[in-house]
């Protein structure tokens, strides 16, 4: 079983039988499971092909690209790949597919007008997957960070579809699992046409569980060329620099989970006994739960707005020192006006968010213990004193404290973020070399 899988395979047919095994098995445990959950439901008929399909492609015109990000992170981080590859190939049509609504709606703004269409990825059985490829007929498929779906890798294989893996990471963790079955996932690896890995740790990790070491490489870390906010969050941003302008400081705090938004709002509270100037901007992670956090704050009487319930306009104002960020793609330009953030998912056990976009506007930023996602950065970050992090509530409340009595108290810390965001850049570049450098000859000249 050591050969490139691929249609018919010994891997390949194993992979069928359980997965026709584990269908029929489950099936009626899993539809009522993804039906009673809206955001499960909502794209339920895309996956299987039934609803929401590409544009088919044209014949002739320019080479097709179909780029694949699961959720949030990645779509986030390959915004800069995406822009890259238009730049380069000005007339490629390109495709972006997601897993999840929210993935699907972070892409709208930032990639307005650069995409040529959206779409669900398809659920992996081979037919679906097939009939979305013979859809878009892409010229190359670019899965970022690692995505690994045997049907749909040995579709593209029969068709003669390069797949490449931009932006590639393989935790310890994610190792450990893979390594148990690398009889299986070796030959699938070998399907790729290049592996771009984030660094030489995860390059090596690929190479261990069986791909060929001539197509990996290290490309570094998309999520380091964090595009500057596009014209559709600079309303926000507007809307935070005129209050500014009237003596406001903003505290920001982006991509909270469940029980971060209490813990912020404390230490926010006690800090502003100090200094009534400080505003708060609460950006919830997951857009299910804006209704809990403004039931949150209410309940602890706080006077808070809806970023929704602002008009547009130069006569706008707040009105309250808390700000309910409830709208998907406007945290960036809130991160462009900040004073201080806080990026969540990091006091919950969650493996933390992207620091590089308030680093890329030079804002001191502060995050909890949790960073396991995004362990590389925030390790050069700290050491190099263009990060703060606490261990806990406590810790976050003293770090407001300090900034409630003294303006420029971590501004230093806000200028080695951005020195090192402006270090570590050139990503794109690399990975956009190893997009085109799989394709045909003749369609990279194109």
């Amino acid at each position: 079983m050591d050969r490139r899988f691929s249609p018919g395979s010994p891997g390949h047919v194993l992979y069928n039988v359980l997965l026709t095994a584990a269908v029929v098995l489950l099936f009626p445990a899993w539809v009522p499971w993804m039906l009673l959950s809206r955001k499960r439901r909502v794209n339920f008929p895309d996956r299987f092909g039934l609803r929401g399909l590409p544009p088919a492609a044209p014949p002739g015109g320019g080479p097709t690209i179909w780029m694949h990000a699961v959720s949030v992170g990645e779509t986030n981080a390959c915004v800069p790949l995406l822009r890259r590859l238009r730049e380069r190939v000005p007339g490629a049509r390109l495709f972006l597919s997601n897993v999840t609504v929210t993935g699907r709606g972070t892409a709208e703004k930032p990639l307005s007008g650069a995409l040529t269409g959206r779409f669900y990825f398809p659920f992996d059985f081979p037919r679906t997957c097939g009939r979305f490829l013979d859809r878009v007929r892409p010229d190359a498929v670019v899965v970022v960070e690692t995505e690994i779906w045997p049907n749909f890798l040995a579709e593209c294989v029969r068709r003669g579809v390069p797949v490449v893996i931009v932006n590639g990471r393989l935790s310890g963790r994610s190792f450990r699992g893979y390594s148990r079955f690398r009889w299986f996932f070796g030959p699938v690896l070998r399907t790729f046409r290049s592996i771009s890995a984030q660094t030489r740790e995860d390059a090596d990790r690929f190479i261990a569980l069986g791909a060929d070491p001539s197509v990996v490489t290290v490309g570094g870390n998309l999520k380091f060329d964090v595009s500057p906010p596009g014209k559709g969050a600079a309303p926000l941003s507007g809307i935070l620099e005129r209050e500014k302008a009237e003596g406001a400081r903003w505290i920001v705090a982006g991509s909270t989970h469940e029980g971060e938004e209490a813990a912020v709002l404390r230490a926010f509270l006690a800090a502003r006994e100090s200094a009534p100037e400080i505003r708060l901007l609460l950006a919830p992670r997951h857009p299910e739960r804006f209704p809990a956090v403004e039931a949150l704050l209410i309940e602890e009487g706080v006077r808070v707005v809806r970023r929704t319930s602002l008009h547009e306009g130069a006569e706008c104002r707040i009105g309250a020192p808390v700000l309910l960020l409830d709208t998907v793609g406007e945290l960036p330009g809130a991160y462009a006006a900040a004073d201080l953030a806080f990026v969540g998912g990091s006091l919950a056990p969650k493996g933390g968010h992207n620091v590089l976009e308030p680093a890329l506007h030079g804002v001191p930023t502060v995050v909890g213990p949790h960073m396991e996602n995004f362990g590389e950065i925030a390790c050069v970050f700290l050491e190099e004193g263009g990060l703060l992090q606490v261990p806990g509530e406590e810790g976050l409340a003293a770090v407001f404290a300090r900034f409630a009595s003294a303006r420029d108290a971590y501004s230093a810390v806000g200028r080695k973020g951005k020195e090192l965001f402006d270090r570590f850049g050139g990503a794109s570049n690399r990975n956009a070399e190893a997009v085109l450098s799989a394709m045909r000859p003749a369609v990279r000249a194109s």
